[in-house]
């Protein structure tokens, strides 16, 4: 496809502790300024600041000043005025596409769930972080959501190709996921799943991984830098909560995604997001007495994937999972 650009500027947060090694190698490939925005985060879990405390009026102004100090740095840079109408244009884009994009995770609520995570909502994803403040990608979603909504009124699920026709997904069992996607393999890892009938209804991922994307909030365009400011750190508090600590749309029976299972899945290049998955898979299941399903692989390096050891896991998931169906049944 091409050779990456080279960057005359990398910008970073410390959304994840990853990002800053990142930073770091593209500093010395490029011989290129690295700006780094840092963000304060929730100190444990449920112990973050709310709108109304002095604490997050301090922080957001502490993001508002270095958001000030990236444009001016921008500015130096590039030669050209910082257009703030264009930057209200984009924080407009940015507001359609983050209403739609929670409405289209939130239909899946519906039975039968409209798309799975690992696969559609994948490709939803890449929609939302690489056009994001874009009119083509407020009408992506705008569009996304007016046929997701269709299919829900009329009982339309998830779909699949099989031999050039779309033939919807069997849906058996509707499935929970924290973690990162094994894209080495991503269709192969699906199709361990789907060949059972499970559906990746809900998952961290599509959460955190879209920035907070998925959470309520609208940027004020009369006041568009604090504005977007006070974004930022609300979207990546939302990333850091979401990797670190408690789910509890995904990890509880109460979960208006009606799950029947939960799949925690670790992988070796990126321990943020996979550190903490044993222990909350012991909570889930023994708290909250939900199936889960603890697997590890890997997100970017091939060699790191065990098909059949995977497959051997998944296998035996959701034989338990038919055998808790049936005792279920007889205990009726």
């Amino acid at each position: 496809m091409g050779s990456i650009p080279k960057a005359c500027l990398s910008i970073t947060t410390n959304a994840c502790n990853t990002y800053f090694k990142w930073a770091e190698a593209w500093e010395r490939i490029f011989h290129a300024p690295v700006i780094a925005i840092d963000v304060p985060a929730e100190r444990a879990a449920g112990l973050k600041s709310q709108s109304n405390d002095h604490d997050f009026q301090f922080e957001v102004a502490y993001v508002t000043g270095q958001i000030k100090e990236l444009i001016t740095k921008c500015e130096r840079l590039t030669g050209k005025k910082f257009d703030i109408d264009r930057f209200r244009e984009f924080l407009t884009y940015s507001n359609i596409m983050n209403s739609y994009y929670k409405k289209v995770l939130d239909l899946n609520a519906s039975t039968p769930a409209v798309f799975s995570h690992l696969t559609d909502g994948l490709a939803y994803l890449g929609m939302a972080n690489c056009f994001r403040g874009t009119a083509d990608g407020a009408k992506y979603f705008k569009d996304l959501y007016e046929e997701m909504t269709y299919r829900v009124k009329h009982g339309i699920g998830a779909l699949t190709r099989v031999n050039g026709k779309l033939v919807a997904l069997e849906q058996k069992f509707r499935l929970g996921f924290r973690g990162v996607p094994c894209y080495p393999i991503i269709r192969e890892f699906d199709e361990m799943f789907s060949k059972w009938g499970g559906i990746f209804v809900a998952s961290g991922y599509l959460t955190w991984a879209s920035g907070g994307m998925s959470k309520e909030f609208e940027y004020d365009l009369a006041n568009p830098i604090e504005s977007f400011a006070e974004g930022t750190l609300r979207q990546i508090r939302e990333v850091q909560a979401g990797v670190i600590f408690d789910m509890p749309e995904i990890e509880t029976r109460a979960s208006r995604f009606n799950l029947d299972g939960v799949v925690f899945h670790g992988v070796k290049s990126c321990r943020t997001a996979s550190s903490c998955l044993a222990d909350r898979r012991f909570h889930a299941s023994e708290a909250k007495e939900l199936p889960i399903l603890l697997i590890e692989s890997e997100l970017v390096d091939p060699r790191s994937v065990s098909k059949a050891q995977l497959k051997n896991r998944v296998d035996a998931f959701f034989e338990g999972l038919i055998s808790r169906q049936q005792r279920a049944k007889v205990q009726a």
